[in-house]
């Protein structure tokens, strides 16, 4: 299964496919440190990837439901802001669903490989020295959420896991770029190594298990 790049995704003159825009405007999203809320236009978004306003609508819609985006009267489609006081509600939801998630893996060992090539992409992304620290943390964040949605067999619960897991990501990548969060190699290093064992040798659900009862 063909995963499209979470970062290092350039526009180029040759048009992209809806997953390829969504992939560069969630990690615009997810990167973004204001101030301000960040607006997407439709038109300019259009302009940028050479396409009409149908497809970037479709595409803003996806990011809808994954809770990136929201449409505000008289301002149009922003970022959904972070509410610091949520910031506990938003963490417990996000430990529910990955326990729910946990709750259903696939069966069979055919999924393991794929599993496998995005735990190494997550790995090696921590260790890049290209980029920022934030940009760094949430690439090997999205290929660690892309591994273990692969894990779960259920699309509701799949649904929901993506928009909790961005909103948590987002959440990180402010801790780190506020100083409050200050080391993902430590936080996550040996923990995909780890990981990266079990997809090698193990059955889906203990690899799910796993990635499912992380510290942070």
């Amino acid at each position: 299964m063909a995963v499209p790049e979470p970062g290092g995704l350039r526009v180029r003159k040759m048009k992209k496919t809806s997953a390829e825009i969504a992939v560069i405007l969630r990690e615009r999203i997810c990167l973004y440190p204001g101030p301000g809320e960040m607006l997407l236009h439709e038109g300019q978004l259009a302009e940028e990837f050479g396409l009409s306003r149908t497809p970037i609508r479709q595409v803003l819609q996806m990011l809808s439901y994954e809770g990136l985006v929201e449409t505000r009267s008289g301002v149009g489609t922003i970022a959904t802001p972070l509410r610091p006081e949520r910031r506990e509600a938003d963490e417990a939801a996000f430990r529910a669903l990955l326990g729910a998630g946990a709750a259903c893996p696939v069966t069979g060992r055919a999924v393991l490989e794929d599993v496998l090539g995005l735990l190494r992409k997550s790995r090696a992304a921590l260790d890049q020295q290209d980029g920022t620290p934030e940009a760094r943390l949430y690439r090997a964040l999205a290929w660690l959420l892309e591994a273990t949605t692969m894990l779960v067999d259920d699309n509701v619960i799949v649904t929901a896991m993506r928009a909790a897991t961005l909103r948590h990501i987002r959440w990180l990548v402010a801790e780190l770029r506020e100083g409050t969060f200050r080391d993902p190699a430590a936080e996550y290093g040996s923990w995909l190594d780890q990981a990266i064992r079990l997809a090698e040798s193990k059955a889906p659900d203990v690899v799910l298990s796993h990635l499912a009862n992380r510290r942070h």
